[in-house]
Order: structure tokens, then sequence, then C-alpha cells
């Protein structure tokens, strides 16, 4: 990678002839990896290197850092009651619920247009103009060796 600063905080990095325009301020890199991720890029990576620093919380997300993890745990979760102690409203239990009347079929679905019975099957034809066979087992034109 080769990182050429334009400002404070913008930087091109460039591989294979092919550029990146990172900043490192707004979190927006070219690549898109950050607002995809949310995590610094290879190229974003290569300038925090370059400019030795070591701690790269900063440029990650809040939800990747120990303090999210400890917050998703903060809330108390009730556990539920057994299931012989749960309690439903009168009409949720009178209402019948039936399957579904339509049940679909495995494999491919058939055509839906079915064809006259004086149409022919098989449209195509060989070199000879006759149907029923292929043009190596054609024997109308003798095979020359």
């Amino acid at each position: 990678y080769q990182v050429v600063q334009s400002t404070e905080f913008i930087y091109s990095v460039y591989k294979c002839g092919r550029r990146c325009i990172v900043c490192l301020e707004r979190k927006i890199y070219n690549c898109g990896r950050f607002q995809l991720d949310e995590i610094p890029c290879a190229h974003a990576f290569t300038i925090l290197k370059k400019q030795n620093i070591i701690d790269i919380y900063p440029y990650c997300s809040n939800y990747y850092k120990p303090a999210a993890l400890a917050n998703t745990y903060e809330v108390l979760m009730v556990p539920m009651p057994d299931k012989e102690d749960w309690s439903a409203l009168e009409f949720v239990l009178e209402e019948i619920i039936l399957p579904p009347r339509y049940k679909r079929l495995a494999g491919r679905p058939r055509k839906s247009r079915k064809k006259n019975p004086d149409e022919k099957i098989n449209t195509h034809t060989n070199c000879c103009g006759q149907e029923g066979h292929n043009r190596r087992t054609c024997t109308f034109f003798l095979k020359e060796d």
C-alpha cells in the first residue's frame, strides 16, 4: 500500500493502481467497508499503522466495544412460568384454526396449457425432414468416410 496524505484527516491509499480515499475523522472509506461492517478496512489500518496509532477503538463502531456487550445483558430477563400456569383469554381458546386447504405437491409444477390431440408433440425435424430419429442415426443421407 502507498499512502498519500491530502489533509489532516483525508488520505489516499493506492494498491495495485487502485485508489481508495479514507477520511479518518468521519470514518468514511471509499471502499465502503466501514459503512458495511463498521470496522476499519485494510486501507484505514495502513494509515493507522503508518501514524503509529495502536488504539483502534476510536475508529470502530460502539457495537464492537466491551461496554456494548455489557449493556446487552443489563436488562433483567424474567423467566416464563411453566406451560400449565399460562393463562389465555377466552376468545383465543374458542377460536378454531384449520390447516391450509392447498398442499403444494413435490417437484416441478406442470404446465398450465394442455395440448390438443391434433397438435404435434415433437416439432423438431431433422435434416431429412422426418421425425423419430436424430442426425446421427439418419439413414437418408449416406455418410462418406
